[in-house]
């Protein structure tokens, strides 16, 4: 066959763009100085796969903890990652960016598992249910605050693809939830009793119907956080 083969391409400055954890100052210039492609493929690679660098001492500890996590919640280990700075060793964070990991930092832990998306979206609809009906009630006007502004802010994450579990309420009545909370309880002390596991400050769960939606989202965020909109 004598057809051209078209070889891959890279942009001029993603050649040489090879470190396990960048500086916060060459992630930005990579990730603003490259084609939309090449930013969802630094996204997916750096972002969500590898050995966190909260673990980069002891990578398989990283593995036993998203191995706990999945085996109580019921998904893939595969599908349980860490981003956040926690996996990169500094914020992404618009107004944050850069600032180091450290044990003020949280475990920012992301599940992407659609049939656990779907049942916690079904504790969300149920909690808004038992609010109407007043089956479950606030302890005080500042919770009912918090409350509402969280449906609210649901109301727009869902659509999206993806839903924060630590904006319900912890209650029998929301299984998939409690469990996810239980499970960040006992995560966290079992870290805490861990000599070379790393200090944080807390841990939290956000689950995802697909990698699709994880990686645009991440990429939204990217992009908020770089002031990149058009």
């Amino acid at each position: 066959m004598n057809s051209l083969v078209n070889p891959f391409q890279l942009s001029t400055h993603c050649k040489d763009f090879r470190a396990q954890y960048p500086d916060p100052t060459e992630l930005k210039n990579i990730f603003i100085n490259t084609s939309n492609a090449e930013r969802l493929g630094i996204i997916r690679l750096w972002i969500t796969e590898g050995i966190p660098y909260a673990f980069k001492d002891y990578p398989l500890l990283y593995e036993e903890a998203r191995e706990f996590i999945a085996r109580r919640i019921k998904v893939e280990t595969k599908e349980v990652s860490l981003v956040g700075s926690a996996r990169i060793g500094y914020s992404l964070s618009k107004g944050k960016w850069g600032k180091p990991f450290n044990a003020n930092s949280d475990l920012d832990f992301t599940i992407v598992a659609n049939s656990l998306y779907v049942s916690i979206v079904k504790d969300f609809q149920n909690w808004v249910r038992d609010l109407e009906a007043k089956k479950i009630r606030p302890n005080n006007e500042r919770q009912t605050v918090i409350w509402l502004s969280n449906i609210e802010l649901l109301d727009k994450q869902i659509p999206k693809g993806f839903i924060n579990t630590i904006m319900i309420p912890y209650h029998d009545n929301y299984s998939t939830v409690k469990k996810c909370y239980d499970t960040i309880y006992v995560l966290k002390k079992r870290l805490g009793a861990t000599r070379m596991a790393p200090r944080i400050s807390d841990a939290s769960i956000r689950v995802y119907s697909s990698w699709k939606s994880c990686i645009n989202q991440l990429r939204i965020n990217f992009k908020s956080a770089l002031n990149l909109w058009p």
